[in-house]
């Protein structure tokens, strides 16, 4: 092969009109293939990095507003308490719960089990205690099942209890629950 028939050419100068990359900014068309310029004493190596920063940048923006646009939607999107509607549930659910507890009735074995709750939480500590029951109730229970000395009381309902001590009293019952209930809803807490 002759050396007349090979002709030396820049790698620039040879890829100075084509080049398959095709940079693409987010919502953008894609750049137009700019020529290399050719004008001695540019930093050809600087300006690629200056317009890669410039694309960057771009980039960086559209994605920031997109990303802010999302935060306002999802913003909108937040609930508002509505203070009447929480109001009227928790007067619903009290009313339901009330009416529930009216119907269910008073049998031996939960009335047993409601005495030992409330004695278990006073303990031995207190040889003064008594168990107060309504007069009704104290029908369903056998004497030798009761752990206190028990003292009728017409003011308590029907399910209700009260064990006295000389530190004060416990009361157990549905009234109990249901003032519990009642104060958790106007509070706001989850029961």
């Amino acid at each position: 092969m002759s050396d007349a028939l090979v002709q030396t050419v820049p790698l620039a100068a040879a890829h100075a009109g084509f080049s398959a990359f095709r940079a693409i900014v987010h919502g953008k068309a894609p750049v137009a293939h700019q020529p290399i310029d050719e004008t001695p004493g540019i930093d050809r190596y600087a300006q690629g990095l200056a317009d890669g920063q410039e694309m960057a940048a771009a980039a960086f923006a559209a994605e920031r507003a997109h990303y802010q646009a999302l935060l306002a939607s999802a913003e909108k999107l937040q609930c508002e308490v509505d203070e009447e509607l929480t109001q009227l549930i928790g007067e619903s659910v009290l009313m339901l719960v009330s009416q529930i507890i009216e119907t269910a009735p008073v049998d031996a074995r939960w009335l047993n089990a409601q005495v030992k709750k409330a004695v278990g939480v006073i303990g031995d500590c207190d040889a003064s205690r008594t168990l107060r029951l309504n007069p009704d109730d104290l029908a369903l229970l056998s004497a030798d099942e009761l752990p206190l000395p028990v003292v009728t009381d017409d003011m308590l309902a029907r399910g209700e209890l009260r064990v006295d001590g000389s530190a004060g009293w416990i009361e157990h019952g549905r009234s109990s629950y249901l003032a519990a209930l009642r104060g958790a809803l106007s509070a706001g807490d989850t029961l």
